[in-house]
């Protein structure tokens, strides 16, 4: 019998043959692992570098429209408001026209509520519970709304933070009064040391969220959110009013 023929030969062989599959097999799956692991940080990298450039895009976005609209407040501020006084002022001392003075009285204050509402002045030296005072107060002339604030903590909030809350307060407010057709809002701002809430409810008419498309207002806001890294929840039924709920952590 030759000796490649033994029994003992070709055990040892098939040994060998087993243990090179078996190493051949390990080095083909990590190898596999390797690939897929160097694919998924790829994706990674490319996903966070999306990300990246989004976030980078949306405060690019979001600053340039602050800037605008700090011009424009200065413009109506220097240029309009200061032409209106002055023939308000001539008005008054050639005593021409009561009604022309009223009206000019009127056109000065919607310029500097126009101007105020585009850049808050003081910004940095106001809490931001005193900034919504504010800036609610022109509005309980169109609607009941009733205030809470429950501040357990009081944070040194950035302006640009303030900046923000009170656009999206804005855009809620003004879409209440053009569209749901309520009667009263109840706003509710709690702060504490690791989160703020805002709560905007009114007891309009209403929509269906899932059919509601989103319009220009209610992209602002969600962009305005996403921008302070935010939650933004919103609950509606038809007849049953509409509830905004906002959640920033410190």
């Amino acid at each position: 019998m030759e000796a490649w023929q033994k029994p003992e030969t070709i055990i040892l062989w098939i040994i060998i043959v087993g243990i090179f599959l078996v190493v051949l097999l390990t080095a083909i799956i990590f190898l596999v692992r390797a690939i897929f692991k160097k694919i998924i940080k790829a994706k990674e990298k490319e996903a966070k570098t999306q990300l990246a450039y989004q976030q980078n895009l949306l405060e690019t976005t979001i600053k340039t429209q602050e800037i605008e609209r700090h011009r424009i407040a200065a413009d109506i501020h220097d240029a309009l408001i200061g032409k209106l006084t002055a023939i308000k002022m001539e008005q008054e001392i050639t005593q021409k026209d009561q009604k022309t003075i009223d009206a000019l009285h009127d056109s000065i204050a919607i310029a500097r509520r126009i101007s105020h509402d585009l850049s808050p002045p003081l910004i940095e030296f106001t809490k931001l519970p005193e900034l919504i005072k504010e800036l609610l107060y022109p509005w309980e002339q169109h609607i009941q709304i009733k205030a809470i604030y429950d501040i357990r903590y009081e944070t040194n909030e950035t302006d640009d933070f303030k900046v923000q809350i009170t656009r999206i307060i804005q855009e809620i407010i003004t879409n209440i009064v053009k569209h749901a057709e309520a009667e009263e809002v109840i706003f509710h701002l709690k702060q504490t040391k690791n989160y703020m809430v805002l709560r905007i409810i009114d007891d309009g008419k209403g929509y269906d969220v899932s059919q509601q498309s989103k319009g220009l207002g209610t992209k602002n806001i969600e962009t305005r959110v996403q921008y302070l890294r935010g939650n933004y929840k919103v609950k509606s039924n038809l007849g049953k009013g509409t509830s905004n709920m906002f959640l920033f952590e410190n």
